[in-house]
């Protein structure tokens, strides 16, 4: 009886990993605050943008600016790789995206009634969907600091599944600024759903991953969390996966419980620790909608 209970909060686990159901606010308990991690603070986005202090910046020269936001952020995270950031690196990584952040809303702001140019809110929204879902999680970042040798041996994988990702989106977001126009929604959604299926094969299914399906678990939620912060729209209604490039991007019910049946040692119950996480994970998401054909 105790290993069906688990085997069906792990299955759960693991849909809840992979499908849509990131962007709700976690109801976790907070731990205390890092004091070795300072980040600088958000500016408001939205109905206080009136109270951000003008910055007086050039607002002729937009892209000289945009370009220098780059630079100091590359230079604050300082690593060239695109695979999720090591622990060591998680600190600089969060201060690159609030840099990001900040850069934008202080140009829209204080630029918006000289220039026709400016960032646009709906990538700040999913830069800051990114912030508050890891960055800002300490709970989650408590979860990430176990995950090196997971990222070791994934990264490259995992990386070649975000070139490919951003490439796609990138090439779509050029052509028009009309990013939720039906047709540009369809294929940036297509592209999010494959990214996540390209991750979720690389770490629970690729021979040379090894990761712990905690690890595993942990890496896939951050995979989520940045690409909605790529792709910031609501790609869970009226979406017909099934006309995507390739096919339905989506893992199968078979393949998620074969994913839970094919390592037995992950059956086992031996720390009260994991079923404690597995019934929070199952508390998070059982209430949400996990059908995938629902």
């Amino acid at each position: 009886m105790i290993v069906l209970v688990y085997f069906i909060l792990s299955f759960q686990d693991l849909r809840a990993v992979y499908l849509y159901h990131y962007d709700e606010a976690s109801q976790r308990p907070r731990l205390p605050t890092f004091e070795d991690i300072e980040f600088e603070p958000i500016s408001p986005l939205g109905k206080d943008k009136a109270k951000i202090t003008a910055k007086n910046l050039n607002c002729h020269e937009f892209y000289k600016y945009a370009l220098n936001c780059e630079v100091e952020a590359a230079l604050i995270y300082n690593s060239s790789r695109k695979a999720p950031p090591t622990p060591e690196k998680i600190g600089d990584w969060c201060r690159s995206i609030k840099h990001h952040i900040n850069c934008a809303i202080d140009w829209n702001s204080d630029c918006n009634a000289v220039t026709e140019q400016h960032f646009n809110d709906e990538s700040i929204k999913g830069l800051m969907h990114v912030d508050s879902s890891v960055c800002d999680d300490e709970w989650f970042i408590t979860q990430y600091d176990q995950v090196s040798d997971c990222i070791s041996r994934s990264g490259d994988a995992w990386e070649g599944c975000y070139r490919t990702f951003t490439d796609v989106v990138d090439r779509e977001k050029n052509k028009t600024n009309e990013w939720t126009h039906y047709q540009t929604h369809f294929k940036l959604c297509c592209a999010r759903a494959k990214f996540r299926r390209c991750t979720f094969e690389a770490l629970f299914e690729s021979p040379g991953s090894k990761c712990s399906r905690e690890h595993a678990v942990t890496l896939q939620k951050y995979s989520v969390f940045v690409s909605s912060g790529n792709v910031h729209q609501d790609c869970d209604h009226n979406m017909m996966y099934s006309e995507c490039p390739g096919g339905d991007p989506r893992p199968s019910e078979n393949t998620l419980k074969r994913l839970m049946n094919g390592d037995p040692d992950e059956m086992m119950i031996s720390k009260g620790s994991e079923l404690h996480h597995q019934w929070r994970i199952l508390f998070l998401f059982y209430t949400l909608n996990l059908s995938r054909y629902g």
